[in-house]
C-alpha cells in the first residue's frame, strides 16, 4: 500500500507540472509561437507523434513526474536563432510574457479547480459557535506567569470586552497609550471564573505588549454540502489563504531567516504526501494538491534565474528598453544549476532525516 501512495504522490507532481507546462503551449498557440516539443513525463519515450500543421513533436515518456514544452532558438543568442522566423526571441515581447507567465497561471486555476473538488467531496467547514481563546503554556517569569494564569485556562474577556479569538487587538488596544494593568476573566477547568490582573511587558523583537503565554484558538464548526456559489466561494478563500501563508512563510524566510530548516524537496513533500493520504485518503490528497499547486505557481514567479518569474523580469524589463539582454540565457543556465544544486542538497537532507 506504501508503494501505492509513492505513486499517488509522484502522479500529482506529474499533473501539476504537466498543467504548468500545457499554461506555456496553449498561451503559445494563441499567440502564434511555434513550439517545438511537448512532452507529458521525463526519460525516454513511450510514444511520440508529430504535428504536420504545427511542426510540433508531441511525446509520452517514461517518468510520469513532469513534462517540458520546449521552444524553438530558447535561450540561444546565436546569429543562426536569430534567423529563424521560429525563434521564440523573434517573437514580442508581450506575447513572450504572456507565454511565461501562463504557467504559473495554470498552476492557480488547477489548485482552485482541485479546492472545488475537495469542498464538493467534503462539504464546506460551517461555523457552529463563537470562538474559545484557551492558553496553551506560560512563560517562565513572564507577566502571565506573576498574574497566576496556568494552562488550560479559557480567556473570557479582558477589560470587559468579550474575548474569542482576539486577544492581540485586545491588548493592543489596551496599551496604545503605555504599559497598563489589564482585569481579565478567565474559566479554569473545575474552578469556574475568576477574575485577574495582568501587566504586559512591551517586546522589543515584536514590537507590541505581551504577556508571555501560547495561546489556541479553538472555533467549533461542522463540514456541510452547501450549494455550488458557496462551494466556489470556499475554494477562493481557500487559495488566497494558502498564497497568502506561502507568501508570509516567505517573507520570514528572507527577512528572518525563519523556517531554513523546515524547506524540504521532493523527497520531503512525497513522505508527506504519503501520510497525509494514508490519514485522510481522497480529501487529504486533494487538499494537499490544492496547497501544492499554489506554492508552484507561486514560486515560479519568484525573480529567480531559471523560474519563470526571473524571465518575465527580463521580458517586462526588454518591453520598455526595446531591446533584449544579450547574455539573458547565461543568466538563465546559471540560474539553473543553481537550483538543481539546491534542490539536490535538500532532497539529500530529506533522506537522511528518514533515517
Amino acid at each position: 500500500m506504501s508503494l501505492l501512495y509513492i505513486l499517488a504522490a509522484i502522479l500529482m507532481f506529474g499533473i501539476m507540472i504537466t498543467v504548468h507546462e500545457a499554461g506555456h503551449f496553449f498561451a503559445a498557440r494563441m499567440n502564434k509561437i511555434p513550439v517545438r516539443e511537448f512532452a507529458v513525463g521525463f526519460g525516454p519515450k513511450l510514444i511520440g507523434w508529430k504535428s504536420k500543421k504545427h511542426e510540433t513533436d508531441f511525446s509520452i515518456r517514461a517518468i510520469p513526474m513532469g513534462g517540458f514544452c520546449a521552444f524553438y532558438g530558447e535561450d540561444d543568442g546565436s546569429e543562426g536563432a536569430k534567423q529563424d522566423p521560429r525563434s521564440f526571441g523573434n517573437h514580442s515581447a508581450w506575447k513572450r510574457l504572456l507565454t511565461i507567465l501562463a504557467g504559473p497561471v495554470m498552476n492557480m486555476l488547477l489548485a482552485f479547480l482541485v479546492a472545488i473538488a475537495f469542498f464538493l467531496l467534503s462539504g464546506v467547514p460551517t461555523v457552529t459557535g463563537p470562538s474559545v481563546t484557551t492558553v496553551q503554556t506560560v512563560n517562565a517569569n513572564s507577566p502571565a506567569e506573576l498574574a497566576g494564569l496556568q494552562p488550560y485556562d479559557v480567556i473570557v474577556s479582558i477589560d470587559g470586552q468579550a474575548i474569542t479569538n482576539n486577544v492581540t487587538e485586545a491588548i493592543n488596544r489596551a496599551t496604545q497609550d503605555g504599559p497598563v494593568e489589564l482585569s481579565m476573566v478567565v474559566e479554569r477547568p473545575g474552578k469556574g471564573q475568576m477574575t485577574l490582573s495582568v501587566t504586559p511587558l512591551y517586546n522589543q523583537a515584536e514590537r507590541r505588549y505581551m504577556m508571555g503565554v501560547n495561546l489556541l484558538t479553538n472555533t467549533p464548526q461542522e463540514w456541510r454540502t452547501v450549494g455550488l456559489g458557496e462551494t466556489i466561494a470556499a475554494a477562493f478563500h481557500m487559495c488566497v489563504d494558502a498564497g497568502r501563508s506561502i507568501l508570509e512563510a516567505l517573507n520570514n524566510l528572507i527577512f528572518r531567516g525563519q523556517g531554513a530548516g523546515e524547506i524540504t524537496g521532493f523527497v520531503g513533500v512525497t513522505q508527506t504526501i504519503v501520510t497525509t493520504t494514508q490519514q485522510s485518503q481522497l480529501p487529504g490528497y486533494l487538499y494537499l494538491m490544492c496547497l501544492i499547486s499554489v506554492n508552484l505557481g507561486l514560486f515560479n514567479l519568484l525573480p529567480i534565474p531559471g523560474l519563470d518569474g526571473s524571465r518575465i523580469l527580463f521580458l517586462l524589463v526588454e518591453a520598455v528598453r526595446g531591446k533584449p539582454f544579450k547574455k539573458e540565457g547565461y543568466v538563465h543556465a546559471i540560474g539553473m544549476l543553481l537550483l538543481f544544486a539546491l534542490m539536490i542538497w535538500i532532497n539529500i537532507r530529506d533522506i537522511l532525516r528518514l533515517f
